[in-house]
């Protein structure tokens, strides 16, 4: 688990959802999922991010991930903000459980909100947390993220999301 702790999720992943929601995990982050959610309760949590200044999309967090998730936003310094995110977070998240094959079903509700369809469904692992985005979001989400970094206060934004959590 050291080193699945030390990375936490990098890197992108494409897979594709089904009428019914239903979506392979992608292999690549599998060993650390597995570890955060063994045995026979295998759960996760998806809820829409609370990140107002990015499109529309989910994160997927495994349960030690939603305590580290909730240690480092605890640390934020304003509470004002802390709060709002972690209350954005929590009003449209549930508990899902991946099932024997590793694959999960995200809700109806939380598709729509997100404006996942079937098709094309893109995953970015960033330190505790997964995104999923539809094709459309992920493309604008990389091209707002390139823009913001490009601007000199660029350090500075990084610096808060880094204390945000990890929800945002």
């Amino acid at each position: 688990m050291g080193l699945a702790r030390t990375h936490g999720y990098v890197g992108c992943a494409q897979t594709t959802l089904n009428k019914v929601g239903r979506t392979p995990i992608p292999a690549t982050w599998l060993p650390r999922i597995q570890v955060q959610s063994p045995g026979e309760e295998r759960s996760l949590v998806i809820g829409l991010s609370p990140d107002t200044q990015r499109p529309a999309h989910l994160l997927l967090l495994a349960p030690e991930d939603v305590a580290e998730a909730l240690a480092m936003l605890e640390r934020f310094p304003n509470d004002v903000v802390r709060n709002s995110v972690w209350r954005r977070f929590n009003r449209h998240a549930v508990q899902i459980t991946r099932d024997g094959s590793d694959r999960i079903v995200v809700p109806k509700a939380l598709r729509q909100l997100a404006g996942l369809e079937s098709g094309e469904l893109h995953w970015l692992g960033e330190r505790n947390k997964l995104r999923l985005f539809n094709a459309e979001n992920w493309a604008l989400f990389r091209e707002i993220e390139e823009a913001e970094m490009a601007l000199p206060e660029g350090s500075d934004l990084v610096t808060h999301r880094g204390q945000a959590g990890g929800l945002l």
